[in-house]
């Protein structure tokens, strides 16, 4: 027979079961708040907007290559061993951007070209925890880029920060959109999705994450303002009445321009930093695009800006038309646009204002030209 002393016993012990659950409960409660004040965004998001000018009857408009004349992967495997069927995704804000990285460089990471998924643990998630997904999300997607947040700076997580036994309480991925072969697919988003909760749920974080149709919404604006902004601008030099260039002669002027010959035959020219600027190529379409292969004369040259892969394109155009005049000069040819029409100083003219232009349009969607964001974008 079970005493008062024992009753008591049990009451007590029933009461501190209660008090735990509770506790528990407002604990998770007050934490899941914390999360949500966090990463809350009251930034509008551009993208969300259609772009305008779209020029093509069906909204979704072929990439623009236009003569001097007109100006008057992302491939996705699915994970094989990701269970999406029954997945619910909670629509939430995308997160606050941090300050970036100490170099003045913007963060690998961009919310105007990403979907993105943010991870925030009580104690410092380490290398041994989250290095594994980093590298199994490969099989997700090769456009999938981690960052850590240290201070008030998001760093790039990498193979060194895998040695160096750092670990952050908060971890993001981003998932790029789209780039020049189209937007990202539905069944990678949500892989992408079931990917991160996953990884929360295991490591005991909460996380966030962007719904997926919302965010499949936005890839189709992100590819419809890559293929708007997609230019590329060219000059040509022409003999006049006909005349060739001689193979050698062309190869001299290129490397004295300070030019450097690409694997392809092509000759570039560069930055300080290494990165192009505008490159240089054989005209004949019947030809190699590069020199080395081609005759011992060419009838034509090619100078060729990609406008949203290079940094300040508008000077990098009047850098490339420099130095295509010089070449006209010393090899007594013509700078002309696709249809051998004589380009003039308002030509010039009319070509600088369109890429100010695309320019414009790439900085108020929060993607610089020639940023490390453009160069994903745009590949």
């Amino acid at each position: 027979m079970i005493s008062d002393f024992q009753w008591a016993l049990i009451i007590i012990a029933l009461f501190i079961v209660i008090g735990v659950v509770f506790y528990n409960r407002w604990q998770e409660a007050k934490y899941k708040k914390q999360a949500e004040q966090a990463f809350w965004s009251r930034h509008h998001d551009v993208l969300l907007q259609e772009p305008a000018g779209n020029g093509s009857d069906n909204g979704n408009p072929g990439r623009v290559e236009p003569s001097l004349g007109d100006l008057a992967d992302m491939p996705a495997t699915r994970a094989d061993d990701l269970d999406l069927m029954g997945f619910d995704t909670p629509t939430v804000p995308l997160p606050i951007m941090p300050k970036a990285a100490a170099n003045g460089q913007l963060p690998g990471i961009n919310a105007a070209i990403d979907t993105i998924a943010v991870l925030l643990a009580t104690t410092p998630i380490m290398p041994e925890q989250f290095w594994p997904t980093v590298q199994q999300s490969a099989r997700v997607s090769k456009r999938i880029i981690w960052e850590g947040l240290e201070g008030e700076l998001w760093q790039p997580i990498d193979a060194h920060n895998a040695d160096d036994g750092v670990g952050y309480r908060e971890l993001r991925a981003g998932l790029q959109l789209a780039s020049r072969s189209g937007p990202i697919d539905t069944t990678t988003l949500l892989a992408f999705n079931q990917m991160m909760t996953s990884f929360a749920e295991r490591i005991g974080a909460v996380s966030q994450r962007e719904d997926p149709q919302q965010a499949g919404e936005r890839a189709g604006h992100v590819d419809n303002f890559c293929a708007d902004t997609d230019i590329e601008i060219v000059v040509n030099i022409v003999g006049k009445d006909g005349a060739t260039f001689g193979t050698t002669k062309v190869r001299g002027l290129a490397e004295a321009e300070g030019m450097m010959a690409q694997d392809n035959g092509e000759y570039v020219m560069t930055n300080p930093l290494g990165q192009a600027l505008f490159s240089l190529r054989n005209l004949n379409p019947s030809e190699p695009t590069g020199f080395k292969r081609a005759g011992g004369y060419l009838t034509g040259l090619t100078f060729a800006l990609d406008v949203p892969r290079a940094a300040q394109p508008a000077a990098v155009f009047g850098q490339m038309m420099t130095v295509a005049l010089r070449f006209a000069d010393t090899l007594q040819g013509d700078v002309v646009d696709d249809n051998r029409r004589l380009l003039t100083a308002n030509g010039r003219k009319v070509i600088g204002e369109t890429i100010v232009s695309i320019a414009g349009s790439m900085e108020a969607r929060g993607v610089t030209p020639g940023s490390s964001a453009a160069l994903r974008l745009y590949a």
